[in-house]
């Protein structure tokens, strides 16, 4: 079955590569092919196709290609509800309109894809980073030098977003409202249904009386904590955030040893003002190994800090971070943690399995009514689930109270 839109046409293609109608030198497509650039549900929020262009330039007879990335929204089911009543498509046209060319420009840092002129609203259109770039593999996550670069990008990321917005505090407003976390929200009886299912599950594992408690004392209240909790601190410091900084999220660039060297972002509709800690924290719980988990954490806040403040002041900007500041705001996001674990970390970890389930499969109307109860049930009781979240939680402890 052929699910390329019939707008990705020649003409389509003929504007993204003038970059508007009229502009010059006129593109001339030869010829093009599309096809999925990710296994089906792989990206919970869009579609991608690869798409390979055969052109001329003006009256040159010389043939030239280009690979692109054309990303258009879900049609369907719980983030396209969410959607409907939020910025969450809306951000990407603000990011790569104007915003990410100005912020890459303030920190000199190229710490995303290159965008291409849409004559569509929603629909993005990238530099497609294959073959030099690569997503890590999920399962196996990212050892402390994918990780260092995570920090480091994230660091440089959110100084320039500081200085954008000294300059354009619309800009950044623009983009930074809260899609998930609201006053009646969709996604609030699912939260509340993993802190429980999670808590229950943990009660059951040797040693996690204190995690199960953790989870089922907040149960009845996690929505509003989490609320609370992803909103800007007064007096604090709160910049632009990623708000999805996971594996999928990114690809990496290796040197002929096979070693890290570049990390580009990608995806950012869920993007969010507040505290840096948010993203940083849902990096090392979706995405980071054991290895870095356990032994690795204050090390990469350190250099997070480290690299945040030396690109504030490259960029002129007052502002500075302690990373004793940032211990209390690790300190005070322990919701956050919970809502990681039961809407990201869970989802992430039985997809693809026979627990997984498309988002598309999911509505606000179907969770309201308890039809997803049994979807939720089976997630969280997945035999992968069980095994890997008493391992988390045990680490996130011992983080927290060495902080």
């Amino acid at each position: 079955m052929d699910l390329t839109p019939e707008w990705l046409n020649e003409a389509f293609l003929t504007k993204v590569l003038q970059g508007g109608e009229d502009k010059e030198p006129k593109i001339t497509v030869l010829s093009f092919s599309a096809k999925p650039a990710i296994a089906a549900g792989d990206n919970f929020s869009s579609y991608l196709f690869r798409v390979l262009v055969h052109y001329r330039v003006g009256s040159s007879t010389q043939e030239e290609s280009k690979s692109l990335i054309v990303k258009l929204p879900v049609k369907e089911g719980l983030i396209f509800e969410i959607a409907g009543q939020t910025q969450f498509y809306n951000k990407e046209d603000v990011y790569y309109g104007e915003l990410l060319e100005k912020m890459i420009n303030k920190i000199n840092w190229q710490f995303t894809a290159k965008s291409f002129y849409s004559p569509i609203e929603g629909v993005i259109v990238l530099e497609d980073l294959k073959p030099d770039y690569f997503v890590a593999d999920k399962i196996k996550q990212l050892d402390l030098a994918h990780s260092k670069l995570v920090f480091i990008t994230l660091a440089k990321f959110h100084a320039a977003a500081v200085a954008i917005y000294h300059e354009n505090p619309k800009l950044i407003e623009a983009v930074g409202g809260e899609c998930f976390y609201v006053e009646g929200g969709p996604l609030q009886k699912w939260i509340e249904f993993g802190c429980k299912a999670l808590g229950e599950n943990l009660n059951e594992v040797d040693g996690c009386k204190e995690y199960a408690d953790f989870f089922l004392s907040r149960a009845d209240n996690i929505w509003k904590l989490a609320e609370e909790g992803v909103k800007p601190k007064p007096g604090r410091f709160n910049v632009l955030l990623h708000g999805d900084v996971w594996v999928n999220n990114m690809m990496f660039k290796y040197n002929t040893n096979k070693e890290p060297i570049d990390v580009k972002l990608l995806d950012f509709q869920i993007s969010r003002y507040a505290t840096p800690v948010l993203d940083l924290i849902y990096f090392m719980y979706t995405s980071a190994n054991d290895d870095v988990r356990d032994n690795h954490q204050l090390e990469l806040f350190e250099l997070y800090v480290k690299t945040l403040n030396e690109g504030l002041e490259q960029v002129g900007c007052k502002e500075r971070l302690t990373i004793e500041e940032i211990k209390e705001d690790i300190k005070a996001s322990t919701a956050w943690f919970i809502t990681i674990v039961a809407f990201a970390v869970t989802p992430i970890t039985v997809h693809g399995t026979e627990d997984g389930e498309s988002f598309e499969g999911i509505t606000t109307e179907k969770i309201v009514a308890g039809k997803c109860d049994p979807i939720f049930k089976r997630m969280y009781n997945c035999k992968r689930v069980k095994e890997i979240i008493p391992v988390l939680v045990r680490q996130y402890f011992k983080f927290l109270k060495s902080v």
